[in-house]
């Protein structure tokens, strides 16, 4: 039989309405923060001339929010996004309540295999910079617990030439701690600068 009752700590926060309003304030003000984002990478020296696949940057930018990834608050920013059934090219940064923000590079289809040259030439850079690969068969997880990534500098060259080859898409991502809020724009901002030098790297 369920038990309707609460615990003293449910208790606490069910008859307390404050922590509501915080959280709502939080919430609105990550969302402005991704908008700033979102102008800061439009903008970003980095991105002038990069050869984005057709179609990805007409789709816009999209700010999205929810209550319940892995049962917690998150906002999401796609910018720049590309997404049909066959190909995807999508950066991605979130924000998940109590854990970190994160940015995501998600090549998929042709658009990936048109950067296979690029990314196994890039391994120094990303090994260098902390980045991790996406390690499972299921695309759409965007947390790191349970295996989900590994850092790519814990991979030796020809484990790395085969982890980029392994299946038709890749994720590259990186965590940034939350007491990192105040920097978290240039932050992302620089590791998108420098996903996008790399995938510039021996591209023509």
């Amino acid at each position: 039989m369920e038990n309707f009752l609460l615990t003293p700590a449910e208790q606490e926060v069910a008859y307390d309405a404050n922590w509501i309003y915080l959280k709502n304030s939080i919430i609105e003000k990550v969302m402005l923060l991704m908008g700033r984002l979102q102008t800061e990478l439009a903008t970003h020296a980095a991105a002038a001339g990069f050869p984005f696949p057709e179609n990805c940057l007409e789709q816009g930018a999209k700010i999205s929010k929810g209550e319940r990834y892995q049962e917690l608050p998150y906002v999401i920013l796609d910018f720049p996004r590309y997404f049909s059934k066959e190909r995807i090219f999508a950066f991605r940064t979130m924000f998940w309540w109590g854990h970190y923000f994160s940015c995501t590079l998600h090549l998929a289809g042709e658009i990936k295999t048109a950067y296979h040259a690029a990314l196994v030439a890039g391994y120094p850079l990303l090994a260098a910079n902390d980045f991790q690969v996406y390690t499972q068969e299921d695309p759409w997880y965007h947390d790191f617990e349970n295996g989900n990534y590994r850092p790519v500098g814990t991979f030796t060259v020809d484990k790395w030439e085969a982890m980029v080859y392994r299946q038709d898409f890749i994720k590259l991502a990186k965590p940034f701690a939350l007491n990192r809020w105040e920097k978290i724009i240039p932050d992302v901002a620089a590791a998108y600068a420098a996903l996008l030098a790399l995938l510039q790297y021996k591209t023509g």
